[in-house]
């Protein structure tokens, strides 16, 4: 029995590494995808924001899902979905095509992203405040491999990439489906008599003003695994190794981060202080960026960014299995769909911001909303 749940929990971790590849293929590969999709630089805001409508659907699907498929079986489908979404991306020359297959991934992916922190602290609840940090960790550093990853496919065949992550994920899929759930899972997924009881937090005031950062937090990280890549571009005339490397250092600024946050909150370190503190830092760097005069200096920005912000959901779910353990079913869904509500209007924001100011307007904007999440998050009280 401990074999098959040790097991479950290293297939988890490898998952985050093929997540991390794959998900650098969009903001890495964005330049490729424009010109083999007809799309313009301000329509990209309008597909990041179509893209989530996806997860859209699924977060108003998911209380009836969750009473329907157990987190095992959610994570499964949701692979085998991303799979094939993956596959149609790879494969598409037009926005249209792009758009529905990128519709398809969010869809799915939010599937796994709902089950899966349940299924990581039911396959070993004893080591929570380690494994759900490591995970994010690994995320980290398989994403600074994706920088090489996303380099390599820039000098090569760019469609390549989302063929061979579809491949990985199929594969992924069918290991799921053949183990076994982790007893402890059904601890931590409870499933409410009514549907509205599935969202029972959004009652608490204090818990708004907690989710209002997160969300804010996640919008932000999202528009910048492309935004400034493109400014790169743009202000920089990067090259494809350039750009490979900004995506390196960005993530070796989260890696680093959670090297100092696993022990930190291992020994008993308080997460709102922790995550009060990624906000403000997050703030800064995101200033900095907009002011970089150097390719160099635009260089230590983003590795600043990527200390703060890649640090804020590790720390912020071990905050919430602390705070609200027996609702992390509720917690996972509410979380993402309030993160892809932002990550559908920042983006139109974005575009608008660009086609009327220009491109660095826009990492002002971005700082000023953080600063408004740290705000928000100075008033939220611990349960």
């Amino acid at each position: 029995m401990l074999w098959s749940i040790m097991r479950f929990k290293h297939l988890l971790f490898v998952m985050i590494v093929a997540l991390a590849l794959s998900s650098s293929l969009f903001g890495g590969l964005s330049e490729e995808i424009r010109a083999a999709n007809g799309i313009s630089i301000e329509a990209m805001g309008t597909l990041m924001s179509v893209g989530q409508f996806g997860s859209l659907v699924s977060f108003l699907l998911l209380p009836l899902i969750s009473r329907a498929l157990s987190p095992h079986a959610m994570l499964v489908v949701g692979i085998f979905g991303s799979s094939f979404a993956l596959l149609g991306m790879g494969l598409s020359h037009s926005i249209t095509s792009f758009a529905l297959f990128f519709l398809a991934s969010s869809l799915c992916g939010y599937l796994y992203g709902a089950s899966n922190t349940v299924l990581m602290v039911g396959s070993d609840p004893p080591n929570v405040r380690r494994n759900i940090p490591l995970m994010h960790l690994l995320f980290s550093v398989a994403a600074i491999v994706s920088g090489w990853y996303i380099t390599a496919l820039k000098e090569g065949v760019w469609y390549h990439g989302y063929l061979q992550m579809a491949l990985f994920y199929f594969v992924m899929a069918i290991a799921f489906a053949l183990m076994k759930t982790p007893v402890a899972v059904s601890q931590y997924a409870k499933r409410p008599a009514r549907i509205i009881d599935s969202f029972s937090l959004l009652k608490d005031r204090q818990f708004l003003s907690y989710l209002l950062f997160l969300v804010i937090a996640n919008s932000v990280e999202y528009t910048n695994v492309v935004y400034p890549l493109l400014a790169l571009s743009q202000n920089f005339d990067a090259s494809a190794a350039q750009i490979g490397l900004a995506i390196s250092i960005i993530h070796t600024g989260a890696t680093i981060n959670r090297l100092v946050v696993i022990p930190l909150l291992k020994s008993g370190g308080r997460p709102k202080r922790i995550l009060l503190a990624l906000g403000v830092i997050s703030t800064v760097s995101l200033i900095l960026f907009s002011l970089a005069p150097s390719l160099t200096l635009a260089y230590v920005s983003m590795a600043l960014l990527g200390f703060g912000i890649g640090g804020v959901n590790p720390v912020s779910q071990v905050l919430e299995i602390s705070v609200w353990p027996e609702e992390l079913l509720q917690l996972a869904n509410i979380r993402s769909m309030g993160s892809t509500v932002g990550k559908i209007i920042l983006p139109l924001i974005l575009s608008a911001i660009i086609v009327n100011i220009g491109l660095a307007a826009v990492f002002l904007f971005l700082a000023l909303l953080m600063a408004v999440g740290v705000v928000s998050l100075i008033r939220f009280r611990l349960a």
